[in-house]
Formats: C-alpha cells, sequence, structure tokens
C-alpha cells in the first residue's frame, strides 16, 4: 500500500536537471545564441552605433574651412554718375582663413568626441548583454523552480489519494491529514501557475531586449552557462581590468581630452582670423579691373572671450572629474561584486555539501520508517518541503551567482 507513496516521494529526490531542450528552431536554449541575437537586432545598439558614425563622420567636417563668400555690388543702375563709364558689376569672393591651428583643434575635438561615441557604443552593447545574461538566469531559474515545484506536487497527490483511501476503507487515517494534503497539493498548484506567469514574463522581457513582439516563443533554456575558473577571479585583477577596459572609463576619458582640447580653443580664439578675397569689376566696355582685399575683426570684446575661456576651463575640470569619478565607482562595482560572488559560491557550498546530503538523508529515514509500517506520511512530507526548499536556495545561488557575473564581465569589458 505504500509503494504509490514511496515512488511519489523518492521523486523529489532527483537534483535539479537540465530542461529537456525545445524544438531547435527555436532560439534561447543557451545564452550565447541569445546575446548574438541581441547584438544583431537591438534598435538600441544600432542607433549607439549610427550615433557611432555620425560623429566619426564630423571629423571631416569640423577640420574644413567655411565656405567662401561671393559678394555682388551693382553701382550707378541709373546711369546718372557721369564719373563712371555706365554701369558697373562688382564680384568678390572672400575665404575666411582660420589662425593659430584652430583647425586642427576643432578635428582634435570631433576625433575625441568620435571616440567617446565608440566607447558609448560599446557601453551599450555590453549593458544589452548583461541584461540577457540575467533574464536568461531568471528565465532558466523558473523552469527548474517549476520542475522541482511539479515533482513536490505529484509525491502530495499520491499520498493523498493513497490517505484517502485509506480513511475510505476505515483506516486510521484522520480526515484532517487528508485535507492537509489537499491544502498542501493546492498551495503547490498556486506556486506552479506563479511560476508560469514569471516564465512568460521572462519571455517578454528578451523579446523586447531582441525587437521582437511579446509574444513570440523560446525555447527552454537548456543550462547555465558554465562558471570562469577560479584562477581568473582576483578582484586586484579584475579591477585593472576594468579600469584599462571600461566603455564607460574610456568614454569619460575621451571627453576629459575632449574638453581640454576645448580649453585651448577657447584660449586661441582670443586672436582674430583673416579673410582674404579677390574681386573683379565690369563697366559699359567690359572688364574695368581687378583687386585683392583682406579683412580682419579687431577683438574688442575682451570679457566675453574671458568669459569663454573660463567656461572652457571649468567645463575641462568638471570632465577631469567625472574621468576621475567613473574610475572610483566602476573600481568599487567590481570590488562589491566580486564580493558578492565569492559570499554565494561559499554558502553554495555549504548548501550542497552539508545541507542538501543531511535533507536528502532525512527523508531516506523517513520512507524507510514509512515502509516498515511506522513512519508518519506527514513527516516524510516536511522533510520533502524542507529538501525543496534547500535545492530552491541553491538554484536561487546559482543565479545569484549568474547575475553577478554578468555584471561583473560588463564592469570588466568583456567575458572571463
Amino acid at each position: 500500500m505504500y509503494r504509490p507513496i514511496l515512488a511519489g516521494l523518492a521523486s523529489v529526490l532527483a537534483l535539479m536537471e537540465p530542461v529537456a531542450a525545445a524544438p531547435k528552431n527555436l532560439p534561447g536554449a543557451t545564452v550565447g545564441e541569445l546575446t548574438a541575437l541581441a547584438r544583431l537586432l537591438s534598435p538600441e545598439l544600432a542607433a549607439a552605433a549610427l550615433m557611432a558614425e555620425a560623429a566619426t563622420a564630423r571629423i571631416i567636417s569640423a577640420g574644413a574651412l567655411p565656405d567662401p563668400t561671393l559678394r555682388v555690388d551693382a553701382d550707378n543702375l541709373d546711369e546718372r554718375d557721369i564719373s563712371m563709364n555706365g554701369r558697373s558689376i562688382t564680384l568678390r569672393l572672400m575665404q575666411e582663413f582660420p589662425l593659430w591651428g584652430k583647425l586642427g583643434l576643432k578635428r582634435d575635438i570631433a576625433g575625441f568626441e568620435a571616440a567617446a561615441a565608440r566607447f558609448r557604443r560599446r557601453g551599450v552593447e555590453f549593458e544589452l548583454v548583461a541584461r540577457v545574461k540575467s533574464v536568461f538566469a531568471a528565465r532558466y531559474a523558473t523552469f527548474q523552480a517549476s520542475a522541482l515545484t511539479q515533482r513536490a506536487l505529484d509525491a502530495v497527490n499520491t499520498a493523498a489519494a493513497t490517505l484517502r483511501d485509506r480513511y475510505s476503507q476505515g483506516g486510521t487515517t484522520t480526515q484532517e491529514d487528508v485535507l492537509r494534503l489537499e491544502i498542501e497539493a493546492e498551495e503547490l498548484r498556486i506556486e506552479l501557475e506563479r511560476l508560469r506567469g514569471q516564465q512568460f514574463k521572462t519571455a517578454a522581457q528578451l523579446n523586447a531586449l531582441l525587437n521582437r513582439r511579446p509574444d513570440e516563443p523560446f525555447a527552454r533554456p537548456a543550462s547555465l552557462r558554465p562558471l570562469p575558473p577560479e584562477r581568473s577571479l582576483n578582484v586586484t585583477i579584475l579591477v585593472e581590468r576594468a579600469i584599462r577596459q571600461n566603455p564607460a572609463i574610456a568614454e569619460s576619458q575621451a571627453k576629459a581630452a575632449s574638453a581640454g582640447i576645448m580649453s585651448t580653443l577657447a584660449e586661441r580664439n582670443r586672436y582674430p582670423d583673416v579673410t582674404l578675397g579677390v574681386m573683379t569689376k565690369r563697366d559699359r566696355d567690359g572688364y574695368a579691373g581687378t583687386g585683392v582685399m583682406g579683412e580682419i575683426r579687431v577683438p574688442l570684446q575682451r570679457e566675453a572671450k574671458d568669459a569663454e575661456v573660463s567656461a572652457a576651463s571649468a567645463e575641462r575640470a568638471a570632465a577631469e572629474q567625472r574621468f576621475s569619478l567613473a574610475r572610483a565607482t566602476i573600481a568599487g562595482e567590481v570590488g562589491a561584486l566580486f564580493a558578492e560572488y565569492r559570499a554565494a559560491a561559499r554558502i553554495l557550498a555549504i548548501l550542497q555539501q552539508h545541507h542538501l546530503p543531511k535533507s536528502e538523508l532525512i527523508i531516506r529515514s523517513s520512507l524507510s520508517g514509512l515502509e516498515s509500517g511506522q513512519g508518519d506520511v506527514l513527516r516524510v512530507l516536511d522533510a520533502v518541503r524542507r529538501l525543496r526548499n534547500v535545492q530552491l536556495e541553491i538554484l536561487k545561488l546559482q543565479i545569484q551567482q549568474q547575475v553577478s557575473l554578468a555584471e561583473i564581465e560588463k564592469a570588466i569589458g568583456g567575458d572571463l
């Protein structure tokens, strides 16, 4: 009589196995194919790439001379001025020439702005990949938790059916025992519905990251990606790598360099540029002569120039402070994420090496007592719930490790 119960309860002892894969034509079984799709389909990443392309194109225009000016003068149209040979037309072509290396400075500024845009695009890419990795891990957790909950529900349903038979035959089982099992089964069904909702939610989140319709299907996650070897997880090395390769730091550095050149350009703007030109004149008889001319702006507005220099200097100092802040912030984030990752690894080792074997031993002992007719079904189910909680905590810590790893990789600018 106890064999059906034992078979149902023994299924709960199974460790968390990978969920069966969906049809191969659906994406989503591995995080690698999702990150590849995100890089290909994300409109956010495409927009950042286009902005970087636009900033690069501005380098050429920043170092070009301004367009020349063509001026046309018509004199003596009514021919009343008898000193002139009838009507005259004067054509003047004038070109402004920035001096003191201003064009080169503008070109350098545009170059650093383009570099900042490229680093910004990389930052968007790493942020996108980290979000995909985190959502994939959460989606994997919902399927694994559903499998654990379904196994527990099968065990409870089997036990409840057996106890109902014993109760109907006038055995020692009480109606309270049956009702408690039925309530337990209902609570597990509620949990299953909640997890199904989480599966749809994570699918919608992934579809948003991939620029697909919210109801587009995915394959079931096959497994979490493997963790990096311990030798590659040194906090000092990770912080140094983040300072060298983090896109936000590189963008701040490029912005600081651009602000420094802007300050130099503001100083050079104290000195005027020149405009040179040529002219030709025609009257009633045709060609009437040529000439050259020059033009310069007199720098009388000294206060305005001083204000521009002061503003540029302040912006340069602010950009340098933002660069220092970015370095400190990223270094602190990497240190905090590494601490979270290591803490999760230590707790996970304790649960897997101590709590999980002991919980399994308790169930085996309870099953043995139940099989001999001396055990209590409710105690066995309590042990099953304890084991399920340990397995869910292990799953939670595994997901926490995956999320922390994704954030560390975003900070250091690449995979480990």
